[in-house]
């Protein structure tokens, strides 16, 4: 099963894995998160998210989720990527969730994790507008 590793600005990971535990119980296998705050060394950083992998990783590999494309923690993990480890920029809750699911069977493609990921990005108030709309036309 590959690993999971939620990297952030702040707290924001943490916050994740600690939700996650809502739906997948309090002692999820294989899943960390590394958090930079603002009087962090960025080289520090990325020891840490090394640290990370390294236990995490089974064999199977690590997929790295950042927060932001571009943003330090990202740019860290740029430079612990290889074969068996992937990473993946603009996490959101849906795409962690997705992918502890997922990892289950196996299926942790990325294309198919950011497209998760994008689902789970809905303008509500548009979207109750078309759900009240179409009780109507029928």
């Amino acid at each position: 099963m590959k690993g999971i590793l939620v990297i952030s600005h702040g707290d924001m990971a943490k916050g994740m894995v600690h939700s996650a535990s809502l739906f997948f119980g309090s002692d999820i296998e294989q899943l960390q998160y590394v958090c930079l705050q603002a009087e962090d060394n960025p080289d520090e950083f990325r020891e840490s998210v090394e640290k990370a992998v390294a236990e995490i990783d089974t064999g199977e590999g690590v997929v790295i989720l950042a927060d932001l494309f571009g943003g330090t923690p990202c740019n860290q993990a740029i430079k612990v990527l290889n074969e068996k480890i992937d990473l993946i920029s603009g996490a959101n809750f849906m795409l962690l969730l997705d992918i502890l699911g997922k990892r289950l069977y196996g299926d942790v493609e990325p294309g198919s994790l950011i497209e998760a990921g994008r689902q789970g990005i809905i303008n509500v108030k548009e979207y109750l507008l078309k759900v009240d709309n179409s009780d109507f036309d029928e």
